[in-house]
């Protein structure tokens, strides 16, 4: 199945600024350090852009449209916030990417020609690295983590490929096996957890189509927002008991520091709970002002109001994506990565980290309007998928 868009040419500007950034990134070091501190401003200029080009926002406005006046009631608070307490005022655009991202992605109608060429340049990304190990060019974590979410953007050529004969899916097999072994070799946590929680999500939402279980998969994604403040509660509150163990495979104990990042930052968080604290402190318990959890970043930073109305979004979205998960191949692998990215985010900011933005970009463009067509050699496996779906009511 394939939907034809009638994309419009001047996508090609923030696609193209973006893919460059991104490549530049992932592929030059010097790039990387020296883009770090704009790469938020840089990718809100791509996201910003495309909103307008694929965006009837006036129209939207009119009809109602709850997720967009969410969206900027959302900026607006947050930006009137942080003049208030005086804060670094850049923060703005790590939350306005965040929601940008979300609100815009149903709506961005890329030209086959345009999709592809997405496709095909994450797959080279992934590729780049699959061929030479780049992580300690940057930061261990950080390279692992981008090899992971890397593949899930690979994965969408690789089974399209796979699909079209069967021998082809030996080199899936060997992504992962490659993606794995590297995240072991770099002891990167949070890269596991990535990797772990994609095939979870893989195997659950090939099991139980979220479009007949309709109120587990709402309580999933109210779990993808309210669960991440959840663990940072009961995270903390183990921390408190003196209990601590080392990690199984992983160099660091369970307890290695984020609770005293959490705990003082909440203590913070009461004195101005509606306006939040802002960023740009300098913390006792960490080098740098880092939350180590997204959803947990947007209440410390913008406080209760903002989170909020940010929460909706977040669900609305999530929800949106219900009957589209199993609609073929492609939006199955994107889909259980969205939620990856969700669940990984518990221990870090990684859902929220501009340099990761293109890739969750490209994952919610294939989950709502998929330019590969299932090929013949696959449609078997495709019908079964959507024969089973709309068997339970869902849509296809």
């Amino acid at each position: 199945m394939e939907r034809r868009e009638n994309g419009t040419w001047l996508n090609w500007i923030p696609l193209v600024i973006m893919m460059i950034f991104f490549g530049g990134t992932w592929i030059f070091p010097l790039f990387y350090h020296v883009t770090e501190r704009y790469n938020s401003l840089i990718i809100f200029v791509c996201l910003a852009g495309l909103f307008f080009i694929n965006v009837d926002w006036i129209a939207r406005l009119k009809s109602g449209d709850a997720v967009l006046y969410a969206t900027v009631a959302a900026l607006v608070i947050a930006s009137v916030n942080l003049f208030i307490i005086g804060s670094n005022k850049g923060c703005i655009f790590i939350i306005a990417d965040f929601l940008l991202l979300l609100y815009i992605a149903p709506h961005v109608r890329l030209s086959a020609v345009q999709y592809r060429a997405l496709a095909l340049f994450f797959f080279i990304m992934y590729g780049v690295w699959f061929v030479h190990d780049m992580e300690f060019s940057y930061n261990t974590n950080t390279g692992a983590t981008y090899t992971v979410f890397s593949l899930f953007a690979a994965l969408i050529v690789l089974r399209y490929y796979s699909l079209k004969r069967e021998i082809m899916g030996y080199f899936i097999v060997l992504a992962l096996l490659r993606t794995g072994t590297l995240v072991f070799w770099h002891l990167a946590r949070g890269a596991f957890s990535a990797l772990f929680f994609f095939s979870c999500f893989f195997m659950l939402f090939l099991i139980l189509d979220p479009a007949k279980y309709r109120k587990a998969y709402a309580f999933l994604s109210c779990f993808a927002v309210f669960g991440s403040l959840l663990f940072v509660w009961a995270y903390v509150s183990l921390s408190k008991t003196g209990y601590n163990a080392r990690m199984p495979l992983f160099y660091k104990n369970v307890f290695s520091g984020r609770e005293e990042i959490w705990t003082e930052v909440w203590n913070m968080l009461k004195v101005q709970p509606l306006l939040g604290i802002g960023s740009g402190y300098e913390l006792s318990s960490f080098f740098e002002y880092n939350m180590h959890n997204a959803m947990y970043d947007i209440l410390i930073v913008h406080g209760f109001i903002v989170f909020a109305i940010a929460a909706f979004v977040i669900i609305a979205r999530l929800i949106g994506m219900r009957d589209h998960i199993r609609r073929d191949p492609y939006s199955l692998i994107a889909g259980s990565a969205v939620f990856a990215v969700f669940f990984e985010s518990f221990i870090d900011m990684d859902l929220m980290w501009a340099d990761y933005t293109p890739i969750l970009l490209f994952l919610l463009i294939t989950l709502y309007r998929p330019h590969f067509r299932v090929p013949d050699a696959g449609r078997t496996a495709a019908a079964g998928l959507k024969s089973e779906s709309t068997a339970s009511g869902g849509a296809v």
